[in-house]
Order: structure tokens, then sequence, then C-alpha cells
């Protein structure tokens, strides 16, 4: 997860809890059966500033679920805003983290790895 937490939001609404609770089940049943991902997009977009271009991924059966370049890259998701995370760290980090929001409306506020913030 990145080293540094995001801007304070507001508490989440009911409606925010439920679409990270449904995006934690969508993510999970994707990790077990990756069919159930759904048609992949992918857009490339060239940024001016600082001049460089990403490669952003969506699958129409994970809303808000973001890729951005490709599997060494970083994944974020619309419910964790300001967070971005590993390969590695979608099952172990950013499932809980939507679990956490769904169950008890707590949004992460510090990075869980210690380590090198993720790239």
């Amino acid at each position: 997860m990145s080293a540094r937490a995001p801007k304070s939001l507001p508490p989440p609404t009911d409606e925010e809890r439920r679409v990270a609770g449904e995006a934690a089940r969508a993510l999970r049943a994707a990790i077990a059966d990756p069919t159930t991902k759904g048609a992949e997009s992918v857009v490339h977009i060239d940024l001016a500033r600082p001049r460089r271009g990403e490669w952003w991924t969506t699958w129409a059966n994970l809303p808000g679920f973001m890729q951005v370049n490709g599997h060494g890259g970083r994944y974020s998701h619309t419910c964790l805003p300001g967070w971005t995370y590993s390969r590695a760290e979608i099952l172990a980090e950013m499932i809980p983290d939507l679990e956490a929001l769904a169950e008890h409306g707590v949004r992460p506020t510090e990075a869980t790895n210690t380590g090198a913030p993720s790239r």
C-alpha cells in the first residue's frame, strides 16, 4: 500500500459501504476463478506533466478496480481513493481494506506494509 495516507475523507455512506462489500466479494471471486473478471478494457493515457504515459486496465465485472502499467505496475480501487497496491497486496491488503470499509465503515489511514512504498 502507498506509504502516505490520502487526505482525510468524510465518513463513508451506506452506499459506499455496500459498494466496497461487493467489490471485495468480486475480487475474491476473480482471484479464485479469473474467468469471472469479465471483458478487459485497456487504454493508454498520455500525461503532459511529467511527460510520460500509462496503460490503464479495467474489467467489466470488477467496477472501480484498475491496474496501471501491467502486472508489474500498481492497482487501485475507487472505494479506496489515494491508495495504491502491488499485485501481492491485493489479497493481503486491498481486499481486507475493502471489507473493513464495508463491515465497519473504516477507511485505511496508514500503510500496512512498512517497507518501501508500492510502485
